[in-house]
């Protein structure tokens, strides 16, 4: 390929170094992963877990027990184990095949048998049945813009009236002007990528991490076009790159 293509990186990254993938902290990488520091990317995910539906219990529903609830961008499952002690059902969705396989080693170890993981593509078509609540965090900035809009319109779609919705985007990167144009290229010019890691010593198939920001003016018109009239955000900062969990609930449908 010629261009980057996001989801045949993140297949390579979930094969080589899934959990810095999913988390890039230098304790995660393969090398580094001893039972601590994987306990440790698990409470992370607890904590992510119990901060979100806390938000969600101060700004727009109190006791929120979800009966089936969708993870968009599942990992390892960081999140959807803890996510399986509150609600019925859990459904994680990933691209990466190898993700989804260690996903589904996790989620056995932790006795978790109320939920599964789905191949996902933009269409979420392997995905069935409607969602009381739609989750995703530090995915869709991985993920080209335009596609990260439409897969927004779709969890909109699979969301059930009255659902509730926390979906995270970055607006802004902490990247300064020389790692910016360098990641541009990476991207988007043909065969910069794999030249860019020769000269950097790596293999020339090295994958790119994307990093997109999304208009918020954009997302906010994709939630209201869905009849959604109240949004609340929780400001994020991950190593200065800036974004917004976006709380919400789809509109309940008409008696």
């Amino acid at each position: 390929m010629l261009r980057n293509d996001s989801d045949r990186d993140w297949e390579q990254l979930g094969a080589t170094d899934p959990y810095w993938a999913v988390l890039t902290d230098e304790s995660f990488h393969k090398d580094s992963l001893t039972p601590a520091n994987i306990a440790q990317f698990f409470l992370r995910g607890e904590h992510d877990v119990a901060s979100v539906f806390a938000a969600i219990e101060k700004c727009i529903t109190p006791g929120l027990r979800p009966g089936r609830a969708l993870d968009f961008g599942c990992g390892v499952g960081r999140l959807v184990i803890p996510m399986s002690r509150l609600c019925g059902q859990v459904v994680g969705v990933d691209v990466s095949d190898a993700m989804l396989a260690e996903s589904r080693k996790n989620a056995e170890r932790a006795d978790v048998t109320n939920a599964e993981f789905v191949k996902g593509d933009d269409a979420l078509s392997k995905v069935q049945g409607k969602f009381d609540f739609v989750h995703s965090y530090i995915v869709l900035q991985h993920i080209p813009v335009a596609r990260g809009e439409a897969i927004t319109r779709r969890l909109l779609e699979l969301l059930e009236p009255g659902g509730v919705g926390a979906l995270h985007y970055t607006y802004a990167t902490g990247l300064g002007p020389k790692s910016r144009t360098l990641l541009w290229a990476r991207m988007k010019v043909p065969f910069a990528n794999p030249v860019l890691n020769m000269m950097l010593g790596r293999k020339p198939s090295a994958p790119v991490m994307q990093l997109n920001n999304y208009s918020m003016d954009r997302i906010l018109g994709i939630l209201q076009d869905a009849g959604c009239t109240e949004v609340h955000t929780i400001l994020t900062d991950h190593q200065g790159n800036r974004g917004g969990m976006l709380l919400f609930r789809k509109p309940s449908a008409p008696k």
